[in-house]
């Protein structure tokens, strides 16, 4: 049953119960329409409800003798005139009355008894006024005045009380475990201060203590009390409420205090528990039950009843009058004494007991100490675990300095003797560094590890990434083996070296594998953790080089916060590099413009022109400038970096070879062939040499080769090095990879245009399996839309040729090129067609864009010059161009 219900059956069962047991079924049946809710009343007036024993018989005489009151709203009795009526039973009725003579303004409860009483119950009448009237405490009804009705019916004068029941309101004001025991040590001052006066309440319930709007409760209804040391009394006059009431109470005994105490722990067992006992008239010999047992699933402090609380209830609630607490005080002390976290001497418990209720009264104190404790625990501990670190620091230090020492020594003069006096290279101490580091130094692997991390960075900084690849990852893996923050963080730092590695040869995969592993390793940083920031910015570059462009942008931007929350300002260069050259790749040109234009310029201002930063910024930056039409600035910035490069970086490096081969794509986009070839030329010799022929870069160097044999009509050549880049690329990246589809695009054109059906393939292949992972409207993707239309016009397939170009046609906004280009295949599409007018009309268009955009001698727009001058020749029969 849910609470609301339960509150239902709550107001009816006080509404009827003392009312004779054949009138309950009509009543309820009036007061309510719930059948589920007047059964369940109906169990509990019959569980709890009994003809009161030996207070049967002046209850049935009263009954005998009553007749229908002659009273009514608006009568008065005495000084008071009746105004509402407030209860009615088979005791009498109780009326809200005020002050009818008008000395003064007072609202009161009147209590008529109902029919004349006989002399015993006028007794105990005259016995109640005179107990109440001695009573004075704020939570106890007062007693005013007292008489008799002019038909003879006794009634009583008292403080009217404006409040809810006891357990009504602790469920409508949803009072929490710590409210309602507050409220509850308030009742039991109220009982403690009556039995001061030697009076007994003997029917303590919670429907006789209300609780006025500001929290306060307030005692009811001592007609039914008993004076302590009245050997008048007798016990066959008592009327109580069996549910609350003491055994002794029921059976007729002598009560005393410890009756209330009993019917203070039934009140309290069902305050706790939320919900009424079951103890009724049948369970004279029943103790009351505790209250975790009483409690159902919708308690929220049902675990904080079990123990002291359930101790507390169960002592005072005991059958045994003796083994009560001997006073409510008692009970009350005990009460408190949960609420200040002391030990309850209802439980009764031992050593460990105790020492948790003093824990738990006193846990600031002890949590303080536990700290300093802790503190103090953990800077002796640090400072060992520093020592220790600093003499290993020192240790390692010590072997790495000897070693290369050592090395060195091959530039002794001494030394030299053996050379004939010949200057040792700085890239010979390092290659014999590299050699000896696992002969001599097997007995310390830390020291291995920071020296094969130092020599690998040597020599990926000059350039030979065959050689400074291994030893990264060794010593990466090696150093998050052996942990340590400095460790881990440089581990961390291989890792994302060695993605940037893998990502700049297309091997995105690993290097997002390597960037995440670094990422692992660092774990929960603060917002401008640097290592973390350089992740990303790994993580950002293998994504790029999957042609993931908007993950790569995710990342980077992530990178970039984390700079910028730093305040690096060269790292923030790098990563604005970086989304610059993103931005270039997904077509974007004015996105990775804005980029460039911040970063470029910050590197030139604060490192020079000689730097690294700015070499690698100027020339990813020119790769923009030339996508966007500006071939001859392209081609001098290409030469100037390329001037610089072996100074910065050595003969033998990376950074040469893709300076010769960027000059060289720039020669041959220019349509300046000759130009072209002696930087392919070293591009090739320099990749094989030092990186080699199955290397990923040898395959981009091939492709420049191959791009350059095609624009010189080489098809021969051409092919054979397409082919050769194509079977480099796939055993390097996989055959699948975006880059070596796009081989296969390329090769797959060029043989088509020569009818050779492998060429359809190859054209199928790239089409069906690139387009669907890039963005239609990158650089990429309109390249690969154009060269599906190519091959569409070259297979007839006119119309699909046209709906392909109308779709790209919006796309091109942005790149000077694929506009030329357009048009080129527009015409050719005209010409496939028939419509000789309408194909000089786009090869006039193809050579007005071309001029500007290569030269008007140049040998692209020569090409494009011939089509127009071939085109009008077939619409006009003969002539020249003007």
């Amino acid at each position: 049953m849910d609470r609301d219900s339960w509150q239902q059956v709550r107001e009816l069962f006080d509404a009827v119960c003392e009312l004779h047991p054949s009138q309950w079924r009509s009543e309820l049946a009036r007061l309510s329409a719930d059948p589920a809710v007047v059964a369940e009343t109906l169990e509990l007036l019959e569980a709890q409800t009994s003809e009161l024993g030996r207070a049967l018989e002046p209850m049935q005489q009263l009954m005998v003798a009553a007749i229908p009151s002659e009273l009514n709203e608006g009568d008065v009795i005495g000084p008071w005139r009746l105004y509402e009526r407030l209860a009615s039973g088979g005791m009498g009725m109780v009326f809200r009355a005020e002050r009818a003579d008008g000395l003064y303004a007072q609202e009161v409860a009147i209590k008529v008894l109902q029919g004349k009483p006989s002399a015993r119950v006028a007794e105990r009448l005259a016995a109640e006024r005179r107990i109440l009237a001695s009573l004075q405490h704020p939570n106890i009804a007062r007693l005013y005045d007292g008489g008799t009705t002019p038909g003879g019916n006794p009634y009583l004068v008292m403080e009217y009380v404006r409040g809810e029941p006891l357990d009504v309101y602790c469920a409508r004001r949803q009072l929490d475990l710590h409210q309602r025991l507050q409220l509850f040590l308030k009742v039991c001052s109220a009982v403690q201060a009556a039995h001061a006066r030697l009076v007994l309440h003997c029917d303590l319930k919670p429907s006789n203590i209300l609780v006025r709007e500001d929290g306060e409760p307030v005692l009811l209804d001592f007609g039914v009390s008993r004076v302590l040391g009245d050997e008048a009394n007798d016990p066959a006059a008592q009327f109580f409420t069996p549910a609350y009431a003491a055994p002794e109470l029921q059976s007729g005994s002598l009560v005393g205090v410890s009756s209330d105490v009993f019917s203070l722990a039934a009140v309290l067992s069902e305050l706790l528990a939320g919900k009424r006992g079951r103890r009724g008239a049948g369970d004279s010999a029943a103790a009351v039950a505790a209250p975790s047992g009483l409690a159902g699933r919708d308690c929220r402090w049902a675990r904080s009843l079990r123990g002291d609380l359930d101790a507390i209830v169960v002592r005072a609630g005991t059958l045994a009058p003796g083994q009560r607490y001997p006073s409510v005080e008692a009970m009350a002390a005990d009460v408190q004494r949960y609420l200040q976290h002391r030990p309850v001497q209802a439980r009764n418990g031992g050593r460990f007991y105790r020492g948790g209720r003093w824990l738990r009264r006193n846990w600031k104190g002890a949590a303080l100490l536990l700290l300093a404790l802790l503190l103090a625990a953990w800077f002796v501990w640090r400072l060992a675990a520093e020592r220790a670190a600093a003499e290993r620091e020192a240790k390692i230090a010590e072997q790495v300095s000897g070693f290369l020492v050592e090395m060195f020594q091959a530039a002794d003069p001494r030394e030299k003797g053996v050379r004939g006096g010949e200057d040792i290279s700085a890239r010979e101490v390092l290659d014999r560094a590299a050699s000896r580091i696992d002969e001599e130094l097997d007995a310390s692997p830390e020291v291995q590890a920071r020296l094969k991390g130092v020599i690998g960075l040597a020599y990926r900084n000059a350039g030979d990434l065959r050689r400074a690849d291994p030893m990264m990852l060794q010593a990466a893996e090696a150093l998050a083996a052996a942990g340590g923050d400095k460790n881990l963080d440089e581990a961390a730092r291989l890792f994302n070296l060695l993605a940037g590695t893998y990502a700049n040869n297309r091997k995105g995969v690993e290097g997002a594998a390597m960037a995440r592993r670094a990422l692992a390793l660092l774990g929960r940083q603060p917002a401008d953790s640097f290592r973390v920031a350089q992740s990303y910015n790994s993580l950002g570059l293998s994504l790029l080089s999957e042609q993931r462009y908007d993950d790569a942008e995710a990342a980077f931007k992530q990178a970039l916060q984390r700079h910028q929350a730093g305040k690096r300002e060269q790292y923030i260069g790098v990563t604005l590099d970086n989304l610059g050259m993103m931005y270039r790749r997904k077509g974007d040109l004015v996105a990775s413009a804005a980029a460039f234009d911040q970063s470029t310029p910050m590197f030139l201002r604060s490192l020079g022109e000689m730097s690294y930063d700015y070499w690698a910024s100027n020339t990813e930056r020119n790769l923009m400038v030339m996508d966007r039409g500006e071939l001859d600035a392209a081609i001098a910035t290409f030469e100037a970096n390329l001037a610089r490069a072996p100074t910065i970086f050595g003969q033998r490096s990376v950074y040469v070879i893709s300076e010769n081969n960027r000059l060289a794509q720039a020669l041959i986009r220019k349509g300046d062939h000759a130009r072209a070839r002696p930087y392919v030329e070293t591009a090739l010799r320099l990749s094989a040499q030092v990186l080699g022929k199955d290397s990923y870069n040898y395959s981009v160097v091939t492709e420049t080769a191959a791009q350059l044999a095609q624009a010189q009509g080489e098809s021969a050549a051409a092919e054979a090095s397409y082919r050769e880049a194509l079977a480099v690329r796939t055993a390097a990246i996989g055959g699948d990879h975006p880059d070596s589809l796009d081989l296969e695009l390329q090769l797959g054109l060029l043989l088509a245009a020569q009818g050779n059906a492998d060429g359809d393939a190859m054209v199928q292949r790239a089409h069906d399996l690139w387009l669907p992972r890039i963005p239609a409207g990158s650089a990429n993707g309109i390249r690969l839309q154009q060269g599906w239309a190519e091959w569409l016009i070259a297979k007839h397939r006119l119309d699909e040729a046209a709906q392909t170009l109308e779709t790209v046609q919006p796309l091109l906004f942005d790149s000077p090129y694929a506009a030329v280009r357009q048009q080129v295949l527009g015409a050719r599409l005209a010409e496939q067609r028939g419509n000789r007018s309408e194909a000089v009309q786009y090869w006039q268009a193809a050579v007005a864009a071309a001029e500007p955009l290569y030269g008007k001698t140049s040998a692209v727009t020569l090409q494009w010059r011939a089509a127009l001058q071939a085109a009008r020749d077939h619409v006009q029969g003969s002539g020249a161009l003007p």
